[in-house]
């Protein structure tokens, strides 16, 4: 069973040591004198600020680090890393031939340069390059894992999904071989083979719990919950703290309408990382199925504050108050969302049915327009602008749109039965009941 404690001390030592460094680093520069770091430490701290996407802070300690250690193969590597991430790719080339003139064994070379080729979808460069990189390396299934990668991007999937095996070969717990595996099967159509392959795996280790998600997930694709669901729940019994797991069986549970469960178990996350903005709008829009609207309102809300430019979590909000009728409210949350996508007819409507109940017609019909003109697919909105046109005594309007609408989407029974209404409203008698005859047959 899988235990934190076992590699617990070593990371925390690490984590100790990458502080001390970070604090001496930024006590130098705001004091301006001139520290000695160590090539190690200086890396540590380049990866820490990659890690966390700070590529300029990153890019400042790679050159104060050449300063201090300008034959440092792994500085130089690191500029070509970075060169890389920034999308630089010819740039990071001419550092990487520096790197392998001042050491012409190292395998990360080899590797980071497999990956710019494969970047630039020079895939045959690439496979040569990672083909060196195993020579010397002394994690073989992160070599095997870029080269599946790679014959992903070719659209070679058996070719990937070999290559995966051969890195969880080398390395049971390799976590992101799972994941590309998963969708290697999904690619091919050969989910029940991914399945078979899985169930080996937990047969020859039952408590890995990476093999246990990949089962839930390949389950979750052939719509299989209840399979899906009890592999979900034995990968967190084997590791407490696998957020992945927890979400995805929240996400199955809301699929099959349980929305409690999905609800505590989105909430069971909380104890092992600090939420983010897609729980809580999870959340919200459970709540908002059970029809608990405030609730839902204030996850809505939550994930609106963590994330300011997630349109729909303040489209959410409004959704919770036209369910109250508080117009007025409502038109300000589907405003703020539409400024945020202003294309989006979905949240135009929105702002047309508040204007609406605010007795704005004149602008609620400005906002129905621009939706239809927007998006001439969404059937909401042509029937939610013929229901206003009817609603508003614009007989013949109503009528000549939903006539419009039911042309452009024949399926659309929505449409088709305002058709009919609206004909029978207008007197076209004759023309109503034909027509309800034919909807009838199709669909009673």
């Amino acid at each position: 069973m899988y235990d934190p404690e076992d590699d617990f001390e070593s990371h925390e030592e690490q984590e100790k040591q990458l502080k001390s460094s970070l604090s001496r680093y930024e006590e130098m520069i705001r004091t301006r004198k001139r520290y000695f770091f160590d090539v190690d430490a200086l890396v540590r701290m380049i990866d820490h600020y990659i890690d966390g996407g700070h590529y300029g802070k990153a890019g400042e300690v790679i050159e104060f680090a050449s300063q201090l250690h300008p034959a440092s193969a792994n500085l130089v590597l690191k500029r070509a890393q970075l060169s890389a991430l920034s999308g630089k790719y010819e740039k990071a080339l001419t550092f990487l031939e520096d790197a392998e003139k001042l050491s012409p064994n190292d395998a990360d070379i080899f590797l980071i340069k497999g990956n710019v080729y494969s970047s630039l979808e020079r895939y045959d460069e690439a496979i040569s390059c990672f083909n060196r990189a195993l020579a010397n390396a002394e994690e073989r299934d992160e070599v095997f894992l870029c080269m599946g990668i790679t014959y992903q991007n070719m659209h070679e999937y058996n070719r990937a999904c070999e290559y995966f095996k051969r890195a969880l070969r080398e390395n049971p717990n390799c976590e992101p071989v799972y994941e590309q595996l998963t969708l290697c099967y999904t690619h091919t159509d050969q989910i029940e083979e991914g399945i078979r392959y899985f169930n080996s795996r937990i047969d020859g280790d039952p408590y890995s719990y990476l093999s246990w998600y990949s089962l839930g997930d390949l389950y979750t694709r052939l719509d299989l919950y209840e399979k899906a669901l009890l592999a979900y729940d034995y990968s967190t019994l084997i590791r407490e703290d696998f957020l992945p797991a927890y979400l995805d069986y929240a996400h199955v549970t809301a699929l099959l309408g349980r929305y409690n469960e999905s609800i505590e178990r989105f909430k069971r996350t909380f104890e092992f990382a600090a939420p983010d903005a897609y729980t809580y709008f999870s959340i919200a829009e459970c709540y908002e199925k059970l029809e608990q609207m405030e609730l839902a309102r204030v996850y809505y809300k939550k994930a609106g504050k963590l994330m300011p430019r997630l349109a729909e979590a303040w489209f959410g909000v409004a959704v919770t108050l036209e369910f109250e009728e508080r117009w007025y409210e409502m038109l300000h949350f589907a405003k703020k969302a539409l400024a945020l996508e202003k294309d989006n007819s979905h949240y135009l409507v929105m702002v047309a049915d508040a204007q609406y109940h605010l007795d704005n017609h004149g602008q609620a019909e400005v906002y129905y327009r621009r939706a239809l003109e927007t998006d001439p697919d969404n059937t909401d909105a042509w029937t939610a602008y013929v229901d206003f046109l009817a609603s508003i005594s614009r007989g013949d309007d109503a009528l000549t749109m939903s006539r419009e609408g039911a042309e452009l989407h024949p399926g659309c029974e929505d449409l088709g039965y305002r058709l009919i209404n609206n004909l029978y409203l207008n007197g076209r008698l004759k023309e109503a009941y034909d027509l309800l005859g034919e909807s009838l047959q199709k669909n009673p």
